[in-house]
């Protein structure tokens, strides 16, 4: 396991990123600067490709490109080995922005303008939490092969399917398995030709497929089922969830369970 934490700095004001950068380079011997950056895309993708520790995100970039609260929505739904431990900086008083950042993810906030706010102050508190943080980083799901990750989607996946009642005799329970874990691995073309062409299958058979199982499941599972582990709202005129509607449900429950 490292002795240094890994911290990404997500900050459009210099003065404030600089700050930082020295309180960082300042304990060298525990923390490690992995970047700073002021786009939030680019931030997703560094996230994505480096697997930081830590993030420190300033919600207002303004003079940068994008904004913390649309970093954190995307995060929720991304694959990610390492959920990193996110903490927010922000000038607003918005108490909805504050509510909005922990309910996606953020896990602690500091207000610039609140009495005693410092950039030492938020690389304290990373230096507080360091020790769980990486004590966490022997579960993380960057210790898995890709083929280890696949079977723990798929495993996930089949155990939901069968709580909700999807018969596995139906052709589209394992295209819709599939679909799932594509659609989670960012892949949000058309699963149905994709699964085709990997199963010897016609397009208009595997979505034929899906949305039989789909309709059976509907048509013939304990409606207590039903109402229990599928918790999305249907449109009026639907009794049952379309291809799309179900596989996107189901991919941010699998990204919930992966990043947890």
């Amino acid at each position: 396991m490292t002795n240094k934490l890994n911290v990404l700095i997500v900050e459009d004001d210099e003065n404030d990123s600089d700050a930082l950068i020295a309180e960082i380079n300042a304990k060298s011997d525990r923390l490690c600067l992995a970047g700073a950056l002021k786009s939030s895309d680019a931030a997703l993708a560094f996230i994505r490709s480096h697997n930081p520790h830590a993030v420190i995100l300033d919600l207002e970039l303004q003079d940068g490109m994008g904004d913390g609260l649309d970093l954190l929505s995307k995060l929720q739904s991304t694959v990610l080995c390492r959920k990193p431990y996110i903490i927010v900086n922000t000038n607003s008083t918005s108490k909805v922005a504050g509510k909005s950042a922990k309910k996606m993810g953020a896990d602690y906030a500091f207000a610039k303008w609140q009495k005693g706010y410092s950039p030492k102050t938020v690389i304290n508190h990373l230096l507080l939490v360091m020790p769980e943080i990486l004590g966490c980083e022997e579960e993380a799901l960057a210790t898995l092969t890709e083929d280890q990750l696949q079977n723990k989607m798929r495993d996930f996946m089949q155990d939901e399917f069968n709580k909700l009642g999807v018969s596995v005799k139906n052709k589209g329970y394992n295209y819709l398995v599939d679909a799932v874990i594509m659609a989670a691995n960012g892949e949000n073309g058309n699963w149905a030709k994709a699964i085709g062409e990997k199963t010897g299958k016609k397009e208009d058979s595997v979505t034929n497929a899906m949305k039989y199982a789909i309709k059976n499941t509907w048509t013939n599972a304990d409606i207590n089922n039903l109402q229990k582990y599928y918790t999305a709202v249907l449109r009026k005129d639907k009794t049952e969830p379309t291809i799309l509607e179900f596989v996107i449900y189901y991919k941010q429950k699998l990204i919930n369970y992966l990043n947890k």
